[in-house]
């Protein structure tokens, strides 16, 4: 008996691309597109921790989804490296103005400021690629 099912999944093109966009990079270090899926999904059982931000946006509507997907793939496509840096820039964002949010704001507001982000990059494209980029690491 097979240790796999082969199972069909509906992955948004700009999450595919972006994601193969990370392999052909040697960001993610997977050796083809199917080993990477399974890679991140073991990632998720060995850390075994709730992924507030993705779960929210899986929750937003599609609309807002596509314009998130759009801009991660944007960032994927410029070969930014950002290393979680984008994620604490979302975290500053959020939290700036708030005095001492808990946690469970900061997981509401964290998506929120993702997509305000998104939404400014298909206003000013260069603008918010031009800060990302300050803050990306040497593809080298």
């Amino acid at each position: 008996m097979s240790r796999s099912v082969k199972k069909s999944i509906t992955v948004p093109n700009p999450v595919r691309e972006g994601l193969n966009l990370q392999i052909d990079s040697g960001i993610l270090d997977y050796p083809s597109e199917n080993a990477a899926w399974i890679g991140l999904a073991r990632y998720q059982l060995l850390i075994g921790k709730p992924h507030p931000v993705t779960a929210a946006i899986a929750r937003m509507h599609a609309d807002d989804q596509d314009v998130i997907d759009d801009f991660l793939l944007e960032i994927a496509s410029r070969r930014l490296n950002l290393r979680g840096r984008l994620l604490s820039r979302l975290i500053h964002r959020a939290i700036n103005g708030c005095s001492q949010p808990n946690e469970q704001e900061v997981e509401q507001l964290v998506p929120q400021e993702l997509l305000k982000m998104a939404r400014e990059w298909r206003k000013h494209p260069e603008q918010v690629m031009g800060r990302l980029a300050a803050n990306a690491e040497d593809p080298a």
